[in-house]
């Protein structure tokens, strides 16, 4: 009975030691989320889809237990998909003729509704 109590509490230490990366999982989730909202699996397809792989790699990982490079993997997932929402948010405006300015990369506020926007 002893020996199950030291194998439990060895198991224990061990999972402490790799966390898993639940949150960076959600955000790499959210951010592709976002970033299929904007259409960026059309307008940027390349980066979009190096996004997505990456988060398949991720969650195969996170599957199978292998946390640290779960994390790895979600952590860049997450960057790369807000690389192509924000690819695709300037492509839409240049195709709307407008500019976009490197700091008004998209943010995750809501809209203005129009009554505000236009006083």
């Amino acid at each position: 009975m002893r020996s199950v109590g030291i194998i439990l509490l060895f198991v224990g230490v061990i999972s402490a030691c790799h966390p898993r990366p639940i949150e960076d999982m959600i955000l790499a989730d959210v951010a592709l989320k976002a970033a299929q909202k904007v259409k960026a699996e059309v307008l940027a397809p390349d980066t979009y889809r190096r996004a997505e792989n990456l988060y398949l790699r991720a969650k195969k990982d996170f599957t199978e237990g292998y946390y640290e490079s779960a994390k790895k993997f979600a952590h860049e997932a997450r960057q790369i998909a807000e690389q192509a929402e924000y690819q695709s948010v300037a492509k839409q405006t240049e195709l709307k003729g407008g500019f976009v300015e490197p700091e008004s990369a998209p943010s995750f506020s809501a809209p203005i509704p129009e009554e505000e926007a236009n006083p």
